[in-house]
């Protein structure tokens, strides 16, 4: 059973409330995709169930009693885990024309089983990952569940970020917001699993701070992750030089692709974060910083576009990228978000 990677307050802060028997009826663990708000979740869950908790740091779980085998499992029938997917397998819908929110139906389906008690184990436990993306019907039917909880019930909603939800959600939940984890923590993990020193150090340093892409990126014969960025990179090289027709044909693709939603819509997300962390790690060329960038393996093609920019283009397409990535999030109209970015914070380098 994989360990959590990192996050020891977080998971030290969630087996407190055990011990106090302060345990909450919702929790909102929020941080970027990758960085192990799952993981966690699950490993409180365990922790919530275990019928033989071991005297440990963090959360405590045997790992082998049986609440934890299935629930490690998936297969608890008082641990429940919703979410995008889950809704699509729901509906039948291939993953090319998946759904980008959980809808009210969703919502609706499982509240019988919201206001089910627990079978075998103390709590009833819901995790409800994506949570960000309810609808607006999705959220409101959620809020009466988290207004009037049944007793022994434990919601854990997990979202990218907490933005776009309902304040009242917010509020009504113990927030646990995850921060990246340190860069040698994870490299010392990949290594402990298997990886090679090389490449748990390109891993561990590309995934920044997020413990979860670094293993998928790792176990994955495909290299997805790593053909996504290299696909991002090369768009990115083409359209420095280009014109302002090329860069508006790019805008229309992405905003095709944002309007497509489901993989479509998060392969514009991957691009711009690709892009986020390859500024950043420009910045640190250019202030003499190359030691903290993320991109280690490209490192002599950052400092040589390094040299063909200024402080301030760097600054202000970083600015751009952030601000584009907000108004996404903020349902600005994606072919406006992408064009100012495009058009007038993206600087033109000559060929």
């Amino acid at each position: 059973m994989q360990e959590l990677i990192g996050h020891t307050w977080a998971a030290g802060l969630l087996q407190s409330t055990i011990l106090a028997e302060k345990i909450s009826h919702a929790y909102l663990i929020s941080g970027p995709a990758g960085v192990g708000k799952h993981r966690l979740a699950i490993s409180f869950a365990l922790a919530l169930s275990c019928e033989n908790p071991p005297t440990t740091v963090g959360l405590r779980y045997c790992g082998e009693c049986r609440p934890c085998r299935l629930i490690s499992a998936g297969k608890h029938p008082d641990v429940t885990t919703i979410g995008l997917e889950w809704q699509n397998r729901q509906d039948g819908v291939k993953e090319g024309n998946a759904g980008q929110n959980l809808k009210i139906d969703s919502i609706r389906a499982i509240s019988p089983e919201v206001n089910r008690p627990p079978k075998e184990i103390p709590w009833r436990i819901f995790i409800v990952r994506d949570a960000e993306t309810m609808q607006p019907a999705a959220a409101n039917a959620f809020l009466k569940t988290l207004e009037e909880p049944p007793s022994r019930i434990v919601l854990i909603l997990l979202a990218d970020s907490d933005r776009p939800m309902l304040a009242t959600i917010v509020s009504r939940c113990q927030v646990v917001n995850l921060r990246p984890v340190p860069v040698v923590e994870i490299e010392t993990a990949l290594k402990e699993l298997g990886a090679a020193e090389k490449s748990a150090k390109v891993l561990a340093a590309l995934a920044a701070g997020r413990p979860g892409w670094a293993l998928s990126t790792m176990r994955d014969t495909t290299r997805q992750n790593l053909n996504d960025r290299d696909e991002a990179l090369m768009h990115l090289e083409e359209l420095l030089p280009a014109d302002r027709v090329k860069r508006m044909s790019f805008v229309e693709e992405l905003t095709t692709k944002w309007q497509g939603g489901g993989s479509k819509r998060g392969s514009v997300l991957i691009t711009l974060n690709i892009w986020l962390g390859w500024w950043r790690d420009l910045a640190l060329v250019r202030q003499d910083l190359a030691q903290f960038v993320t991109n280690v393996d490209k490192l002599d093609d950052l400092k040589q576009q390094a040299t063909r920019l200024t402080p301030l283009q760097i600054k202000e397409m970083l600015q751009g990228l952030t601000r584009t990535q907000a108004e996404l999030e903020s349902n600005v109209a994606p072919r406006l978000a992408l064009g100012d970015l495009f058009l007038n914070k993206m600087p033109k380098l000559a060929v």
